[in-house]
């Protein structure tokens, strides 16, 4: 379990607007999840990590919307927690400009 320490700006311009349109709350949970899941597996491709062949990578979410500032737009972003049977290092950031403290993560005991 893990707490987004920072916003997580986990959508892109066309993943924003798919949120948008979005009929039911499910359909954005959903959206977010697999959004988070890329996030995680995009963290491993670049430490050189490989799942196991076989091996799927589950997230949960729950998190609320937020306006942040990015370089001077409006942009979504969210805090809240989530889950995964993947182990993240406390304060790696997933997401969108992690060098700008956006995504930062910390593991829930």
């Amino acid at each position: 379990m893990y707490d987004l320490a920072s916003p997580w700006l986990g959508l892109n311009q066309k993943n924003y607007e798919t949120y948008q349109k979005s009929a039911t709350e499910e359909s954005r949970k959903e959206l977010l999840r697999r959004t988070l899941t890329g996030n995680i597996l995009s963290m491993c491709k670049s430490l050189s990590h490989r799942l196991k062949p076989g091996e799927t990578l589950k997230t949960d979410l729950r998190v609320k919307e937020m306006t942040v500032t990015l370089k001077g737009q409006k942009m979504l972003g969210f805090t809240g927690t989530f889950k995964t049977n993947f182990l993240i290092p406390d304060y790696l950031g997933l997401g969108k400009s992690v060098s700008r403290g956006f995504g930062m993560v910390r593991r829930i005991l």
